[in-house]
């Protein structure tokens, strides 16, 4: 008896079976360093495979779901967006829909003198040459999914600010999934500020209305901030709960720049959001936050790489985790000193609510270092929700439920405050209702 080839592939598998009849028709397609860029990628990727457990950069989080479907890129498919919180007073919004631009739910216009807001593959077409060289590869097989990505990358938004541009509204990149059947999305945005440059921006990873079937959404942002740049950046994952999602930012900070991040995981079986941070030149400072808010069975991962190769540098990281019923959170941080990298000051912290006795989190905090004349620390916190606090709301006649909730929100709202006290901020607060809209599991009533 024959197996059909749908029942036998797995995801490795259907990708590289498609890539031939896919390249001509992916944007950029007849650059010479682009295709080489796509071959190379695409070979260290067929020699790898999907990362596995057997890797000390994986050993918490399973690609299972992968090796169960023959997850594949296809054809566009429309849709509406689903019931998503809305960003107020953008500069601009950009739409992708299975990973391709869709002009109808996009509002592009020149934001601000300076600034330029595209797509990945009109760049391409128009001005290829500024892309060259600032697109990311993976170094190991423990990236092998970010080779996958950018053999495969179809589109995304490119956003480019001149010396002295600012902005003073977040532009917002949202990507929907269609729900279409075992449909792969490779996703590739490219953001470049200049000199002295400043803006915010927000991704945010939904599906289409109705979408039902399963599928795999992959993205990479590469971000490049030049001397005294400034960039808040936002990433809100809320997508279906049969979504395999796996998002890297990689991220050049120039000196004295600043680069603020945060990393919201919501939706999704099998979350991922990588940082891989590097500082170019002394004075550089970084914040890095975010929060996982899992139920059902969801693995939720946020894993974070911060290269210190240069004098009087800062990093602070807090990530904060909520997780109900037998959901699995990750979080893994490694910080590198390097021996000339003196007067570095970073400090790291993890903290996680396990609102159920079957819920799991896992916190893996890494310092490497190799100089002296440095301040470096890192925390981590597992625990429940503090039975005083609850006794507390509770005794002044709010309901159990509503008293969690209260709880909650405030454990969440504390990193997102920290993080941002403006319109991102007041987004990213409107996301973590809408999570604790949707239901509070089963560990409690």
């Amino acid at each position: 008896m024959t197996e059909s080839a749908t029942e036998t592939l797995n995801t490795a598998q259907a990708h590289l079976r498609a890539f031939d009849a896919l390249r001509s028709g992916l944007p950029g397609a007849g650059l010479d360093w682009l295709e080489r860029l796509r071959a190379d990628a695409l070979g260290r990727f067929k020699d790898a495979g999907l990362p596995s457990r057997r890797l000390e950069a994986w050993k918490f989080t399973t690609l299972a779901a992968l090796e169960r479907a023959p997850f594949a890129p296809g054809p566009q498919a429309g849709g509406a967006p689903d019931a998503l919180p809305e960003l107020t007073e953008t500069a601009a919004r950009i739409t992708f829909v299975d990973g391709r631009f869709d002009e109808g739910l996009s509002e592009i216009s020149r934001p601000a003198e300076g600034v330029s807001v595209t797509t990945m593959a009109t760049a391409l077409a128009n001005d290829p040459g500024a892309l060259q060289g600032r697109l990311s590869q993976a170094s190991d097989p423990a990236g092998s999914l970010w080779d996958l990505n950018a053999a495969f990358m179809a589109d995304g938004a490119v956003i480019r600010l001149a010396d002295g541009a600012a902005l003073d509204q977040p532009i917002h990149l949202v990507f929907l999934a269609s729900g279409t059947a075992n449909r792969a999305c490779h996703i590739r945005n490219l953001i470049l500020l200049g000199t002295g440059a400043r803006a915010q921006v927000v991704e945010t990873y939904g599906n289409a209305a109705d979408a039902a079937g399963a599928g795999f959404t992959s993205a990479v942002t590469d971000i490049s901030l030049a001397e005294g740049a400034a960039l808040t950046h936002a990433r809100v994952q809320d997508e279906s709960l049969k979504t395999v999602h796996a998002a890297r930012a990689v991220v050049s900070v120039a000196g004295e720049a600043v680069y603020a991040g945060f990393a919201l995981a919501m939706g999704a079986e099998v979350s991922r959001q990588e940082t891989d941070l590097s500082f170019a030149a002394p004075d550089g400072h970084a914040r890095l936050m975010g929060a996982y808010l899992g139920r059902g069975r969801q693995l939720l991962d946020h894993t974070t790489r911060v290269d210190h190769a240069v004098p009087g540098c800062t990093t602070e990281e807090l990530f904060k985790g909520v997780l109900d019923d037998h959901a699995h959170g990750v979080f893994q941080g490694l910080i590198r000193v390097a021996p000339h990298a003196l007067h570095t000051d970073a400090r790291q912290k993890s903290q996680a609510l396990l609102l159920s006795d079957r819920a799991a989190a896992d916190t893996k905090p890494e310092l490497e270092i190799l100089a002296d004349d440095v301040k470096c620390a890192h925390g981590a916190t597992v625990g429940d929700l503090d039975d005083d606090a609850l006794f507390y709301l509770m005794a002044r006649g709010v309901p159990e439920a509503e008293a969690r909730r209260l709880l909650i929100a405030g454990f969440a709202g504390d990193v997102i405050d920290s993080f941002d006290r403006g319109i991102v901020g007041a987004y990213l607060s409107a996301c973590v209702a809408n999570w604790q809209d949707r239901g509070t599991g089963d560990g409690h009533a």
